[in-house]
């Protein structure tokens, strides 16, 4: 299976729709990234523990100055 992956700038969505897109546009075989910015409001560290407890494989990232979540699905 190829691994695909998919980028969202998440940096201004709030936490519920965020969820929303991630269940509705992830699929097995798929990354995810969650562009979250600067992360004024901590909502890469909301994102982050909402999505552990909802089984999804996950992992924090900064890249070129941006703090980035990782999400893969899990079967």
């Amino acid at each position: 299976m190829d691994s695909e992956e998919k980028i969202i700038n998440a940096e201004s969505m709030n936490i519920e729709s965020t969820l929303e897109d991630i269940s509705r546009e992830l699929k097995p075989g798929e990354t995810l990234t969650l562009d979250i910015g600067n992360n004024y409001f901590n909502q890469a560290d909301s994102l982050y523990d909402l999505l552990v407890m909802r089984g999804y494989g996950v992992k924090k990232s900064f890249k070129n100055g941006r703090n980035q979540i990782i999400v893969n699905y899990r079967q």
